[in-house]
C-alpha cells in the first residue's frame, strides 16, 4: 500500500504522455503549430493579467498611486574579522520598510515621494569594531521623465540619516543621488545605464550599465546591478529565479564609537558596508499587484570598510533567507490618458492642462 501513490503518479504520467502523443499524431503540422501558438498567446495574456509589470502599472490607470515594500532577512553565523586581531561568528537581522506616493504631472512626469527605514543588526561581541547596528531613516524623493515611449530617465534623491544611532545627530545626515536612463529597444529588449553619487563612499561616483532580455514567454535575463538574475515563469503568477543580490551603503558611527572600542580615530568615522548574496528564489503574485518575493542561498561575503584611515574587515559565507511583500495600489482619481504617439508633443501638454 505504501507504494500505491508513487505507482498511481507514474501511471497517470504515462497516460498523459501517451494521450499527448496520440493527439499530436492525429494532427497535421499546421494544426499542431496553431495549437502551440494559441497556448503561448493565452499564457502571455494570463501572465500579463496575473503578474503585471509594476513599472508599466505606474504609467497607466489613475493619476495617483502608492507603493509599499516590506522585507525581512536573516543571515546565519559567518566568521568575521573584528578589527582587533580576532574573529568571531556573527549573524545578521535585516528589516526594511518603504512607502511611496506617486503622481503623474504633465503626462511626461511621474513624481515620487515617500520614506524608508532600513535596519541592519549584528550580534557583534563587546570590544569589536563591527557596529551592533547600521540604520537608515530617509525621505525618498524622485522623478521619472519620458519624452517618448522608448526613453525613460529616473532621478532619485535619498536625503536622511545613515547612522548607528549612537549620538551622531545631524552629522549622520547625507544626500546620495541616483540617476538612470532606460532605452526600450522593443518589448523584448531594453538596456540601461546608471550613475550614483555619494560623497561619503570610498568611490564617490559610480557608473553601471546592463540590459533586460525577454528571451521568450517563459525565460527572462536581467543583466544589471544590483540584482542580476535569470527568471523562469512557471505559472502566470509564479516566477522562479536564480541570481545575485549586491547590497550596501555608507554610514557614520557615533562620536564615542572608536573610544569605546580602543580606536579613538574611529569616532564619527564613515564606514562602507557591502555584502553579496547568491541563490534561488521565487516571486508569487498573491494578487495582480501584491507580490511576495522569497530568496534563499548563501551570502558569499561581507565587508566593513572604514576607508578614512581605519581598518577593512571581511566576513566569510553563511546561509540566508529573505522574504518581502511588494504592493502597488492605485489611488482614487481621474483616469490617466497617455497619448498613443511616439513622442509627447506641446499640444499634448495643453490638452492635459
Amino acid at each position: 500500500m505504501k507504494t500505491y501513490p508513487m505507482f498511481r503518479a507514474c501511471l497517470m504520467a504515462s497516460l498523459f504522455i501517451l494521450l499527448s502523443h496520440q493527439v499530436f499524431a492525429e494532427m497535421g503540422p499546421d494544426d499542431a503549430h496553431t495549437l502551440q501558438t494559441k497556448e503561448a498567446t493565452q499564457f502571455k495574456k494570463d501572465t500579463a493579467k496575473q503578474s503585471p509589470s509594476f513599472q508599466e502599472k505606474k504609467w497607466t490607470g489613475t493619476q495617483g498611486s502608492c507603493e509599499t515594500n516590506v522585507e525581512y532577512n536573516y543571515v546565519g553565523n559567518a566568521s568575521n574579522n573584528l578589527g582587533n586581531g580576532q574573529n568571531a561568528n556573527i549573524d545578521e537581522d535585516y528589516f526594511d520598510i518603504r512607502h511611496q506616493f506617486m503622481r503623474h504631472t504633465l503626462l511626461a512626469f511621474l513624481v515620487e515621494g515617500g520614506f524608508e527605514y532600513q535596519h541592519l543588526g549584528f550580534d557583534s561581541p563587546i570590544g569589536s569594531l563591527v557596529p551592533n547596528r547600521l540604520d537608515t531613516l530617509i525621505a525618498d524623493v524622485g522623478i521619472d521623465f519620458r519624452w517618448s515611449k522608448k526613453d525613460l530617465v529616473h532621478i532619485e534623491g535619498r536625503p536622511g540619516l545613515y547612522t548607528d544611532f549612537q549620538g551622531s545627530g545631524w552629522a549622520a545626515f547625507n544626500t546620495p543621488l541616483d540617476i538612470g536612463y532606460t532605452r526600450v529597444v522593443n518589448k523584448k529588449f531594453q538596456w540601461v545605464v546608471g550613475f550614483s553619487a555619494n560623497t561619503w563612499r570610498r568611490n564617490r561616483y559610480l557608473g553601471a550599465a546592463g540590459f533586460r532580455w525577454q528571451i521568450n514567454d517563459r525565460w527572462k535575463l536581467k543583466a544589471y546591478m544590483p540584482t542580476p538574475d535569470i527568471e523562469y515563469t512557471a505559472r502566470p503568477n509564479l516566477t522562479l529565479t536564480l541570481g545575485a543580490d549586491i547590497r550596501g551603503d555608507s554610514y557614520r558611527v557615533g562620536p564615542h564609537f572608536g573610544g569605546g572600542h580602543g580606536a579613538p580615530e574611529l569616532n564619527n568615522a564613515l564606514v562602507d558596508y557591502q555584502e553579496v548574496r547568491v541563490g534561488p528564489g521565487f516571486s508569487w503574485n498573491i494578487w495582480p499587484t501584491i507580490e511576495m518575493n522569497v530568496m534563499t542561498g548563501y551570502m558569499v561575503g561581507r565587508e566593513f570598510d572604514y576607508h578614512n584611515g581605519g581598518p577593512q574587515m571581511n566576513g566569510s559565507s553563511a546561509p540566508f533567507v529573505s522574504i518581502a511583500i511588494h504592493a502597488l495600489f492605485k489611488l482614487p482619481g481621474e483616469p490617466l490618458v497617455i497619448p498613443q504617439s511616439n513622442r509627447i508633443s506641446i499640444p499634448d501638454f495643453f490638452n492635459y492642462l
